[in-house]
């Protein structure tokens, strides 16, 4: 109901209104399949909105689906009106070539989207075994809270980070910004997001632990480089990303994000150093 959602935030690029859900591609799909979303929107009164005069082209009563080439600002935009039960298909390649966003109406809207799931990645199964892989790296037998690693080969290292990436993006804030509200349907994704935050948090241990040795006193400046090059980007593309989604919204639960850019920016310097 956008009348009770005050934070929707207005579509960027076209001056399209105020968008219910952003721009995006949908994922995690068999290539070339069809997308169906079936839309319902509640009928209100027959009177015009105040907004009428600067969004023109689209009716901001009425619930849009925008439609625009991937990563382009330059070509138009696309509003598409969706009436109270409407469906629409996203075929072929549509969905790998363009993003589309919902642009809220002014009455209250369901929707169902009927989607053709690449089920070899984006499960539960699939990531913990990925994470799984990235903790290998670490021994099981030290007694304290701190992690020591078995190897610090540049290939192991630069897969570590690239499934701590994965972890965080794709799993733990998707699900903090958008599966919390959900809660109050099922409470079944609680448990394992937990178990996910955990090994998460042993993932940055990690971190930690890789830009300590490249400080480390006495290590040769080969090794330093090779280990630094490897983890690099994947650390720069953390930084930024961390960056992205403080724009976007505060969650609580992310406070030492500080302290490990903090890290990053460390290694950084120690790679021009070197």
């Amino acid at each position: 109901d956008p009348q009770k959602m005050p934070y929707l935030k207005e579509e960027p690029y076209f001056g399209m209104g105020k968008m219910a859900v952003s721009w995006h591609h949908d994922e995690n799909l068999v290539d070339r399949s069809a997308v169906a979303v079936y839309s319902y929107s509640c009928e209100g009164p027959e009177e015009e909105s105040e907004d009428d005069s600067h969004l023109e082209g689209r009716d901001p009563d009425i619930w849009h689906v925008g439609f625009k080439i991937s990563w382009d600002i330059e070509t138009p935009g696309l509003a598409i009106p969706l009436h109270q039960g409407d469906c629409y298909f996203m075929l072929d390649d549509l969905n790998a070539t363009h993003q589309h966003c919902v642009l809220a109406g002014s009455q209250p809207r369901f929707s169902s989207t009927h989607r053709v799931a690449e089920c070899s990645t984006g499960t539960l199964d699939y990531i913990l075994q990925r994470c799984q892989l990235a903790l290998q790296n670490v021994r099981d037998d030290v007694e304290n809270d701190d992690v020591s690693l078995k190897s610090f080969e540049p290939a192991v290292l630069k897969q570590g980070e690239e499934i701590h990436n994965e972890v965080e993006f794709e799993w733990l804030r998707q699900f903090w910004f958008q599966g919390n509200r959900y809660r109050k349907c099922t409470d079944w994704w609680c448990q394992p997001m937990a178990q996910l935050e955990a090994l998460w948090k042993k993932m940055e241990a990690v971190t930690n632990a890789v830009l300590h040795e490249v400080k480390r006193e006495g290590l040769p400046v080969e090794q330093r480089n090779e280990i630094l090059t490897a983890i690099l980007a994947s650390l720069t593309a953390r930084q930024n990303l961390r960056r992205e989604w403080h724009a976007r919204v505060d969650i609580e639960g992310w406070k030492k994000e500080a302290k490990i850019l903090c890290f990053l920016q460390e290694a950084i310097e120690i790679k021009k150093e070197t």
